[in-house]
């Protein structure tokens, strides 16, 4: 079985399986109940994040527009889109005043 596996990944070989109908359903079902999975551990993820407007983020870090401006530039702080508005999520807030506070 190994030799099998080293076969695939390396590309070289010459390989026919079959399938029956059984089988593709099986699959199916296990990426769609994967897929699912994922997809509600990331929305739980992103309901536990905080997102601050501009003005909450420029009085926190004690920055003006440019500012935000340069580090978005930088990938330092990106924005992110939620609707037509602009946020900031609070974790990216609190990496940012930790590296530049230590002490906090």
């Amino acid at each position: 079985m190994t030799d099998l596996m080293a076969i695939i990944q390396s590309g070289n070989g010459n390989i026919k399986l079959e399938v029956t109908g059984e089988d593709l359903l099986m699959f199916s079902n296990q990426l769609i109940s994967r897929a699912k999975h994922e997809l509600s551990t990331a929305i739980a993820e992103a309901r536990k994040e905080k997102y601050l407007t501009k003005e909450e983020v420029k009085k926190m870090c004690d920055v003006c527009d440019t500012t935000l401006w340069h580090w978005a530039k930088k990938n330092y702080l990106k924005p992110v889109k939620v609707g037509n508005k602009v946020r900031y999520r609070q974790s990216d807030i609190q990496k940012i005043l930790g590296e530049r506070n230590p002490s906090i």
